[in-house]
């Protein structure tokens, strides 16, 4: 099933504007970037983000959020994801989607893999 499209236009509206994000389609839904890095993806039923630690940590204790699995089932890290089923329910997770926009875009970017040259 694909993503509930107010919902999206709903979190379009808190997400776009903010300085250097561009939207893209991956993984089923519709990821969020600053500066080339993804700090929020939306999903069927969920919105996912990337918290430092601490904040990690805080949320996980909210009711409807949970680590972050990938769709092939793979864990990411420093990612959580909150239950977002209506439109409006995005102003509840606001304040954290602005907490994983600061962390992502003060973040150093990761460094290149280089090549492998094949002997």
């Amino acid at each position: 099933m694909p993503i509930d499209e107010e919902v999206k236009d709903a979190l379009d509206a808190h997400v776009v504007p903010l300085a250097d994000v561009t939207a893209r389609r991956m993984f089923g839904g519709t990821c969020y970037m600053v500066g080339g890095k993804m700090f929020v993806a939306l999903m069927e039923g969920v919105v996912a983000m990337k918290l430092p630690d601490e904040l990690r940590a805080r949320a996980l204790t909210l009711a409807g959020v949970s680590p972050f699995r990938s769709p092939s089932g793979g864990s990411f890290g420093q990612w959580i994801q909150f239950v977002l089923l209506m439109a409006e329910d995005v102003p509840a997770v606001a304040p954290w989607v602005d907490a994983a926009y600061s962390y992502v875009s003060s973040a150093p970017s990761p460094k290149k893999r280089r090549s492998r040259k094949r002997t």
